[in-house]
């Protein structure tokens, strides 16, 4: 324990020294590009000690002869009763030993070794155990102080929920990026603004902030939403986590108080490269330091916009026209990610061991019979197996081991069965799982060993009165063990079947039955079944079609499309969409995507699933946030999304598209359509053989129509009296527009309405649009 901590503490040093040292580097180069290297070397320090546990020994030759000596010292008791301290195999080569006293009074008691008359101090390990705890309890509750308050400050707070702050606040989230949900809100606990969370952010800002003009709002917003774009307050709480695990090293503060300042002025860097000139932001800044205090724990766990002690510097930045202000790139970030993992895995495996000469010089005393029987007792293990390494194998024994490995590694067990029983899986090894129904009384596997350690595998198939139960376990367990198995598993078509396997793919076809369990990663594949399905994946994408099945699938992460399958199923995924294609269920679908990463777009594998989809039917998409993108619906479409853009190209049946808040773009369409948006513009292309509803919060909202157009319109817009003009409604046909006089205060901020209720040619599908501080457009098609 005592050389694994003293290892640890080391490794962390030169984790942490190389880190600022290379921040001081590229000081030349983008904020971004520092915080990044800052938060990689944070990471790297949290994920040392596992992986140094995981990862095999690489001892190189580093220590001195002295060293060695010093610390070879191993204990054995000989048959007069003595004690003999040696700490490995080698020096019983060297016949290096220490003989320990025993107590005269209580024979074969051994009393602690003294020096000069005075008790060893304690070992470090076990000041260690002491100490390290008390101080990672207290820096975790003041963490979790911390974050209590900043949940008071939310929950005592005011939302800025007006059109004025609204209109600002979209208009920038669009300027970023940033598609999640946003809570705004203000407070007299605050005296600068500031932003936290990472699932549902908030952004805090002072009481004055109902008297700040439009421009500074702006600036301050554009601020904030960059850590958001940036996902500041996810690497604010790795580096609160990583503070309270090295709480005792001074390196860790000084790496965290460095990757805060480059987050700020990362966001500086990108307030300015949107067209705030530099200037006036660094007034701006300025005036909102001007009333700024420290907020101890809540400002530890947030990000906030000025600080009076980084204020000097971020000012000197932001006027300093030669400074890079280019935001990371992914290549950059994926090049850190590599170059972190590249570095790590070798320096948590390093072990400082001998120089060469030495081991060379033992292994020439090794040759004694002496010797040989210790190294053999030391090294047998439970099945008294012969020590490997004192005799090397000659080139024919090496080739007759691959040529077993290769036969080993497959065979096939088999078992009787009938209609309507079990097949129990107990894969606790893991492995690709791929059933499928025949018309023999049998279950027959077929089994793939592969993988590193795949001889450490044990594989039974026990037959009971017409169940089987598959298992795989490991002989003997160790931290590191790599497998790679493949069970191909045939059995009678009507059967059920339960999984239990801690991860690999699911691949059932052509079996009617209950088909339930889990395992812990991997693709689930269902095709041609009937009855009743109830699976999970960890994470993986999820693929059900041309089934006849009640239940549901769910994935962790990943796409599930479900196609062609009737009864009531449903499909969930943690972080990607679910799709529905020609499916006549009462099944629904649960989704939670974020970003570009959970959208169908055609730039992925996931995209182009959709994209297959979009052939076979209509489209049923919903997921929980995240931009959405069908290249086509050939059969009409349903999506919807708790906040993000949506893209539909063209359709040719009914096409449904609702999203919390995201600009929405659709056709050409040929047939009904119906858009929902809380804030974002709308844009549609139909060829005017179905209706069209469209409902915007706010917004703009264009409609391209044929030329030869027959509908029936009705079209609203209303404006307040703070968006500071009247909105239009334009037309390429003739059309009437009318205006209330009177404010209308019956739905919440007072407002006038602009109209247009009239036929189009011979009239027709209606063409209803409702939006607010926002024009309509009807546009003539080509």
């Amino acid at each position: 324990m005592t050389s694994f901590v003293l290892a640890l503490l080391a490794k962390v040093t030169l984790i942490f020294a190389a880190g600022l040292l290379l921040n001081a580097i590229i000081r030349r180069g983008s904020s971004s590009l520092r915080h990044l290297v800052l938060l990689a070397s944070l990471v790297c320090a949290v994920t040392l000690p596992v992986a140094m546990l995981m990862s095999p020994r690489w001892d190189v030759g580093v220590l001195p002869r002295s060293w060695f000596a010093a610390t070879s010292e191993v204990t054995t008791l000989t048959n007069a009763g003595d004690v003999t301290r040696t700490s490995d195999r080698s020096s019983l080569i060297a016949s290096r030993t220490t003989t320990i006293p025993t107590d005269e009074a209580a024979p074969g008691r051994i009393t602690p070794p003294t020096r000069d008359g005075v008790s060893p101090a304690m070992d470090p390990a076990v000041a260690v155990a002491l100490t390290w705890p008390v101080g990672l309890i207290a820096v975790l509750g003041w963490l979790t102080v911390g974050r209590l308050r900043l949940r008071r400050f939310a929950r005592e707070a005011w939302p800025l929920s007006n059109p004025e702050w609204q209109r600002i606040l979209d208009a920038v989230r669009v300027e970023a990026g940033v598609t999640r949900e946003l809570k705004l809100m203000s407070s007299p606990a605050v005296s600068t603004p500031l932003t936290w969370g990472t699932r549902s952010p908030v952004i805090l800002l002072p009481d004055d902030a109902l008297d700040w003009t439009e421009d500074h709002r702006r600036v301050v917003l554009r601020h904030e939403i960059a850590h958001v774009a940036r996902g500041d307050s996810f690497a604010q709480l790795v580096a609160g986590f990583v503070c309270a695990i090295y709480w005792f090293h001074p390196l860790v503060w000084i790496t965290e108080r460095r990757l805060r300042a480059e987050c700020e002025r990362a966001c500086d860097d990108r307030v300015v490269s949107l067209g705030t000139p530099a200037a006036d932001y660094a007034a701006h800044l300025l005036e909102v330091a001007r009333s700024a205090r420290s907020f101890g724990a809540p400002g530890f766990l947030s990000v906030a916009m000025a600080r009076p002690s980084q204020l000097e510097g971020r000012l000197l930045a932001v006027l300093n026209g030669s400074r890079k202000r280019v935001e990371a790139s992914r290549g950059a970030r994926f090049a850190a990610v590599a170059i972190s993992v590249f570095l790590l895995l070798p320096l948590a495996a390093f072990h400082p061991a001998p120089r060469q000469a030495l081991l060379d010089e033992a292994a020439a005393l090794s040759t004694t019979p002496a010797v040989n029987n210790l190294y053999s007792n030391a090294t047998s293990d439970e099945s008294n197996a012969k020590p490997v390494g004192i005799e090397e194998k000659s080139e024919s024994k090496l080739a007759d081991s691959k040529q077993k490995k290769q036969l080993d590694s497959t065979f096939q067990l088999s078992a009787p069965a009938r209609s309507g029983g079990t097949l129990y899986l107990n894969l606790k090894t893991g492995g690709g799982v791929t059933i499928r129904g025949w018309d023999r009384q049998e279950v027959l596997v077929r089994a793939r060993l592969g993988g590193r350690d795949w001889r450490d595998t044990r594989v039974t198939l026990e037959p009971s009165s017409g169940d089987a139960t598959l298992e795989s376990v490991f002989a003997r367990w160790s931290n590191n063990q790599s497998t790679s198995h493949d069970f191909d598993i045939q059995l009678p078509r009507e059967y059920n079947v339960r999984i239990r396997s801690s991860g690999g793919s699911v691949n059932i076809a052509d079996v009617n039955g209950t088909f339930t369990g889990n395992t812990g990663g991997g693709e689930i594949d269902i095709r041609s079944v009937s009855g009743r399905v109830d699976i999970s994946t960890g994470g993986g994408e999820v693929n059900v079609s041309d089934s006849n099945v009640d239940g549901k699938v769910s994935t962790g992460g990943g796409l599930v499309r479900i196609v062609r399958v009737n009864g009531r199923f449903r499909g969930s995924s943690g972080s990607g969409p679910v799709i529905y294609s020609e499916s006549n269920g009462g099944g629904k679908g649960y989704g939670a995507g974020y970003g570009k990463g959970a959208s169908a777009s055609a730039s992925d594998s996931k995209s182009a699933s959709a994209a297959a989809l979009a052939s076979a039917g209509p489209i049923r998409m919903t997921q929980a946030g995240g931009s959405v993108y069908l290249p086509s619906a050939p059969s009409g479409a349903s999506v919807s999304t708790g906040g993000g853009r949506i893209v539909i190209g063209p359709s040719g049946g009914a096409v449904d598209a609702h999203t919390g808040g995201g600009d929405i773009e659709i056709g050409p369409a040929s047939g009904s359509v119906e858009a929902t948006t809380g804030a974002g513009n709308v844009d549609i292309a139909f060829r005017g053989s179905g209706s069209v509803d469209v409902l915007a919060g706010v917004g703009n909202v264009t409609i391209t129509a044929p030329g030869e157009l027959n509908a029936t319109l009705d079209l609203t817009t209303a404006y307040t009296d703070k968006f500071g003009r009247k909105t239009r409604i334009i037309s390429d046909w003739p059309v009437t527009v009318t205006e209330t006089g009177e404010l209308d205060t019956s739905r919440g901020t007072p407002r006038r309405y602009v109209r247009v209720r009239q036929q189009v040619g011979r009239g027709g599908p209606l063409i209803r649009v409702e939006t607010t501080n926002g024009d309509i457009v009807l546009k003539r098609g080509s």
